[in-house]
């Protein structure tokens, strides 16, 4: 069960990526930027409905898991640095960390009112 949320979380995140690239040609990686921080913002909403460790496992750690990639994020910044585009950069990792953080206590907040 967690293989195949996995599975569809990282099937989910390609598509939702060639979809976001073919519409955004900027510096920016607002594809995975996109996607880490909804996948921020369900994983809070997840944890705040205290699931089940069954659904938590698949939801949670699985399809949230295929679906963000922090390997993505650090290549992507890494390229911007290697390519002296270090403005976009460090707007890149912070607003990823800022606004990641926040929406996951936005989805937490959420869900804990559910």
């Amino acid at each position: 069960m967690l293989g195949l949320g996995a599975s569809v979380g990282a099937c989910v995140r390609y598509l939702l990526t060639n979809i976001i690239k073919i519409h955004f040609k900027g510096d920016f990686p607002l594809a995975t930027f996109i996607l880490n921080v909804t996948g921020a913002l369900m994983l809070g909403l997840v944890v705040g409905i205290k699931l089940n460790n069954l659904l938590y496992a698949v939801i949670g750690t699985g399809f949230l898991g295929g679906y963000t990639t922090f390997s993505t994020f650090n290549t992507e910044l890494f390229s911007l640095l290697d390519d002296h585009n270090y403005r976009i950069a460090i707007i890149y990792i912070i607003t990823s960390y800022v606004i990641g953080i926040g929406f996951a206590f936005l989805g937490f907040g959420i869900g804990v009112k559910l």
